[in-house]
């Protein structure tokens, strides 16, 4: 993309006009409208501050219109769309897309956080040091519920008389309880927890499935039956690098699965 070349001087839409400012009075000319029309294709953009807005075609199956149609965007990114590149926005989700693929194939080298509370192993490297991390595991639960059955009889005036006896039924299931709050480490062998109350030791090749959320993971073990809940990693930003693009995200549940599938697969 040249760089002494003003984005007007070549249309995103067609590719070969040129845009030119047109400048429309409404109300009396109280309100006035700036905008910008190709010279070949006509089409138009509505400024908006300092951006703008791609509002006509003629051809609605241009691609340029069925990407950004009704966008408003910056000069410079109808510039980098009229030589072939593309919005921020598409930008950073293509830039996602590469690195999480990237992540998840082991070929990502990351490093977060300060010194991890565990004693690493031989050849163990940290990887994810994340503070105030909320362990949560499922618990049983049984409420008793029940009444009196049988026919009720009617003996005097607003006395009443119930055949049978109380039954009572039990009712079980699972809801999750905070176990403990501490430090997360991920190391390229190990997940583990460090609380107050509880240490979870995890090999990495003992995990069967990773639940992701946006602020946690759910994290299912070969030699355990329940699954058990680390929250509060989203507390963590850090920056993702593509090419010469840097963008500073935070730790979500899908880039942590990702982070352990890449590891895993590095182990063999």
């Amino acid at each position: 993309m040249p760089e002494d070349v003003a984005w007007v001087d070549k249309c995103p839409v067609c590719k070969s006009g040129k845009l030119v400012e047109i400048t429309q009075k409404r109300l009396f000319g109280l309100v006035k409208t700036e905008q910008l029309e190709c010279n070949n294709c006509g089409a138009k953009f509505v400024k908006h501050g300092d951006r703008y807005k791609l509002t006509w075609v003629e051809d609605t199956t241009n691609p340029v219109w069925e990407e950004y149609g009704n966008q408003t965007l910056t000069p410079r990114e109808w510039k980098n769309i009229a030589y072939g590149g593309m919005s921020d926005a598409k930008q950073k989700e293509l830039d996602m897309e590469c690195w999480m693929t990237e992540l998840r194939e082991g070929k990502v080298p990351i490093r977060m956080g300060g010194e991890p509370p565990i004693i690493l192993r031989r050849r163990e490297n940290p990887i994810l040091v994340l503070p105030n991390v909320v362990l949560w595991e499922p618990r049983s639960v049984r409420r008793i519920t029940g009444g009196y059955a049988g026919p009720t009889f009617r003996i005097a005036k607003g006395v009443y008389f119930r055949v049978g006896g109380f039954r009572a039924v039990g009712e079980s299931h699972e809801e999750l309880k905070q176990i403990d709050e501490g430090v997360l480490t991920l190391t390229d062998r190990r997940l583990v927890f460090s609380g107050s109350k509880r240490t979870v030791n995890i090999d990495l090749r003992k995990i069967v499935a990773v639940e992701p959320y946006r602020d946690g993971i759910g994290v299912q073990r070969a030699d355990r039956a329940r699954t058990q809940y680390f929250t509060g990693i989203d507390q963590v930003e850090h920056k993702i690098r593509v090419e010469d693009r840097e963008y500073t995200e935070p730790l979500t549940g899908l880039i942590m699965k990702y982070m352990i599938e890449g590891l895993v697969k590095r182990m063999g």
